[in-house]
């Protein structure tokens, strides 16, 4: 891959055109910043390699690294045998060391640097860079985004939302709105098993029904609006912007408004890993035995989720996301 190949991987999409338009004076400033910013991680990237490298080294008593001789494509799951396997068992469960404790980073997982091994020293030619960071895929396969992890389980945890402001704006909403609803009702209703960091698609719906309930009280809005109850007014409002942010009205199905938050939830969060701002990115769930299964993650895989399909494979705990990749994209 040359260096306009990289380039264009990594910030095309930033441009209106897809490219930068040297007449447009913003895309030329763009431009400049983008390639400065190139050339100015290239020699950290080049580090993260070479620690990947010494790491493979090391495991395998090496000076030279060993070529994965099975041919890998990009997105094409994978299945690795005879001596590639071998490798791939073997840098498993390696990780390179973090600078401040000099131990094994708490910050890779297993499967990261067999992965690394397998695309970089693969005869179909990869470029693969560390991209490990809070809201940062694994890995950086050609500059598409590649989350590893290792799973026995069809739920995989995708990581936590603390801090996707939207996200969490939007369920304090919800579940805030029906702590307050059941808490001026009878009292014979538990509450204090949901919350924003901890739900289940039951919840939402709980949820989502009792705001709708309260949303259809057209009597109590008017009345609100005539004589100036501005708390009431505030909570028609704030189930007025739920619903806007959802894109959808009044007419919208506890089921609707359920989906919709755990698909924005989902959303929000896919689009920085594994996608980091581009259109596709990759989850990959690896195995020692050298088996690799890749799930596409695209925006119009996203949009095309089914309300179903999102209220039966996505959960919420401990403020994680967990989702069947496999149930959700792969259909």
């Amino acid at each position: 891959m040359d260096v306009l190949d990289k380039f264009l991987k990594q910030y095309s999409y930033k441009f209106d055109k897809g490219y930068p338009d040297m007449d447009n004076p913003k895309d030329k400033e763009m431009l400049f910043e983008f390639a400065y910013k190139l050339t100015e991680k290239k020699t950290i990237l080049n580090e993260g390699q070479k620690e990947y490298d010494d790491v493979i080294k090391k495991a395998l008593g090496v000076e030279e690294i060993p070529t994965c001789k099975t041919p890998l494509t990009l997105g094409q799951s994978f299945n690795l045998n005879g001596e590639d396997q071998k490798i791939f068992d073997e840098l498993f469960a390696e990780k390179p060391l973090a600078a401040r404790t000099n131990k094994r980073s708490g910050g890779a997982g297993n499967g990261e640097i067999s992965t690394y091994w397998a695309f970089q020293y693969n005869p179909n030619n990869y470029e693969v860079q560390d991209g490990r960071g809070l809201d940062s895929p694994d890995l950086l396969i050609d500059g598409i985004g590649v989350e590893i992890k290792d799973y026995s389980t069809k739920k995989i945890t995708l990581g936590k939302f603390a801090s996707d402001y939207e996200s969490v704006k939007l369920l304090e909403e919800l579940f805030g709105f029906k702590s307050l609803l059941e808490a001026l009702s009878d009292g014979t209703t538990d509450i204090q098993n949901a919350n924003p960091g901890k739900f289940n698609p039951n919840d939402l719906l709980d949820a989502s029904r009792l705001m709708m309930d309260f949303q259809q009280q057209d009597v109590l809005r008017q009345v609100a609006d005539q004589f100036g109850f501005d708390l009431i007014k505030t909570m028609f409002t704030r189930v007025d912007n739920v619903l806007k942010k959802l894109n959808l009205d009044s007419s919208a199905t506890k089921e609707e408004i359920a989906a919709g938050v755990l698909k924005l939830l989902s959303a929000t969060k896919l689009r920085k890993k594994p996608m980091r701002g581009q259109k596709i990115g990759y989850m990959l769930n690896v195995k020692r035995t050298g088996l690799g299964e890749f799930v596409e993650i695209s925006e119009e895989k996203i949009a095309n989720l089914a309300a179903d399909d999102v209220l039966n494979h996505v959960s919420v705990a401990s403020s994680e996301i967990k989702m069947n990749f496999d149930a959700l994209f792969n259909k």
